[in-house]
């Protein structure tokens, strides 16, 4: 996972997991959880609930807040909370040196063994009748996003959550914009000029 702030957007891209961390008020309470609990500064808890400096401490126990333990396997939520704390520059290093370490691991054309051959079946005495192709969906219209510039389908999963053929969630503000996606794989990102380019599964998106 990693926070990327790009021409006062933030893009949250979940590339690494990382356990939550287990959070509750100094005063008693239940047990909530949350991306990260500093040393110093608010904590903000999976279920929208905040914590002012000097009044919470962590916990080893387990959690017991039921919206929390509801919304860690929404993965809207949990992006959210990321983009939330303060974490978010340590996962955008981890994950662009995951990144380059794949490239740089990733064997050339000329090292690709080459396929062996194998000998193709007879073909049978009479053809048999080939299946009908099964019924799909009709596929929704892709939404207007103005920096998507992929022909990725997308299909809602939330509101103004969408979700692509190779798992990339796209999270869409109110004026249509993208304000994050997610992704579980590597992700490519370059500049020319005043445009960024992000690649991410099978979506492009630019930002100027």
């Amino acid at each position: 996972m990693w926070t990327a702030a790009l021409d006062g957007r933030m893009l949250l891209m979940m590339a690494i997991g990382l356990e939550l961390e287990r959070v509750r008020r100094k005063s008693g309470g239940r047990i909530h959880l949350t991306p990260h609990v500093p040393e110093i500064g608010t904590v903000v808890s999976l279920c929208n609930q905040s914590f002012a400096e000097g009044t919470y401490e962590r916990t080893e126990e387990e959690a017991d807040c039921r919206n929390c333990l509801r919304r860690r396997d929404d993965p809207a939520r949990v992006s959210s909370a990321f983009f939330q704390s303060d974490v978010g520059s340590e996962l955008l290093e981890r994950s662009l040196e995951q990144a380059r370490t794949r490239r740089a691991t990733r064997p050339g054309p000329e090292q690709a063994s080459a396929p062996s051959a194998s000998p193709r079946p007879a073909p049978p005495s009479r053809p048999l009748p080939s299946p009908a192709p099964p019924s799909r969906p009709a596929a929704q219209p892709v939404p207007a996003i103005p920096e998507l510039r992929s022909r990725t389908q997308l299909r809602k999963t939330f509101e103004n959550v969408f979700t692509t053929p190779q798992g990339v969630i796209i999270r869409v503000s109110r004026d249509g914009s993208v304000d994050h996606i997610t992704f579980d794989g590597p992700v490519d990102i370059r500049k020319r000029g005043g445009i960024v380019t992000v690649r991410a599964g099978d979506v492009v998106l630019e930002l100027s």
